[in-house]
């Protein structure tokens, strides 16, 4: 298969058109179902990237003790607590997920994975949000671990579903051999297997929903530090919720704008000191190459 390579000039083209006179509703909504009492940090940034990412709104589901730090770290999301289980990590409860599916009906997109941690509650939590939800649904991270315990999407998704695994995660996915010497060929694979849309995170990243893919190689060794990833899935998230119909093309701009920031956080910072809020912080930075 053919691929597109993925640069300034492609980004440019997959940006969605922000009309000025627009209300907020007009720029998507995007809801989170991430964290839990052990790991609020990458909700935080994946909320924050959600934020950055130009969404109209943003909403963070999780337990009490992420909601509380969010409170100050994002002041402007919307919160919704959900119930946790006692002791250990302190998970989101299993019942949570018809709270979150009767917030979530008015979200475009969902987001789910990040410091979730790997349960039983959370294996059925993820279950009965995609055979709920009709929107597109970014999973990440222990989203991931829990689905690769699975080995299949639930037989009735509603939704679309964009799957975002770094090396590790893909071979849970997929198997250790899958990888081989294409990793290109075995995203297509992945993501023909889960009916999904797939991206393949590295020096070199791959995006494709099994019949198209992008392609972009921007090493970074500054990149490669734990949140990194939750930055590119709540901003995934956020433009899946302003590109609802496009979630290939949603993954692929989120995969270029995150490597871009990190190239100025980079340059600002250094590779050994950069750090994942810094390339938050340059996400501005990068959106604005492309509406100059």
């Amino acid at each position: 298969m053919s691929y597109i390579l993925l640069n300034k000039e492609t980004a440019r083209a997959l940006l969605p058109r922000r009309e000025e006179t627009a209300p907020k509703w007009a720029f998507g909504r995007t809801a989170l179902v991430c964290g839990c009492a052990a790991m609020s940090g990458a909700a935080l940034l994946a909320g924050l990237a959600a934020l950055r990412s130009g969404a109209g709104l943003v909403q963070l589901c999780s337990v009490p003790e992420v909601i509380a730090a969010a409170r100050t770290a994002l002041p402007e999301a919307l919160l919704l607590p959900l119930d946790r289980t006692e002791g250990g990590q302190g998970v989101i409860r299993r019942e949570s997920a018809g709270t979150v599916l009767a917030q979530g009906e008015k979200a475009q997109s969902l987001l789910v994975g990040c410091g979730l941690g790997i349960s039983g509650d959370g294996r059925a939590l993820l279950d009965r949000l995609l055979e709920g939800y009709g929107g597109t649904v970014v999973i990440d991270a222990d989203g991931l671990n829990l689905l690769a315990e699975r080995g299949a999407l639930p037989p009735r998704v509603r939704g679309r579903c964009i799957l975002t695994p770094h090396a590790g995660e893909f071979r849970r996915l997929s198997g250790p051999a899958e990888m081989c010497e294409d990793p290109g060929a075995a995203a297509e694979a992945l993501a023909a297997r889960y009916g999904a849309v797939v991206a393949l995170k590295g020096a070199e990243t791959h995006v494709t929903d099994g019949l198209r893919r992008y392609v972009l190689s921007a090493p970074n060794s500054g990149m490669a530090k734990g949140g990194s990833g939750d930055v590119l899935a709540g901003l995934t998230a956020g433009l899946a919720a302003q590109m609802p119909d496009k979630p290939l093309e949603a993954a692929a701009l989120a995969v270029w704008l995150h490597a871009r920031a990190g190239q100025l956080a980079r340059q600002a910072r250094g590779a050994r000191a950069m750090l994942p809020r810094d390339v938050l912080e340059c996400l501005g930075a990068a959106f604005s190459e492309l509406e100059d």
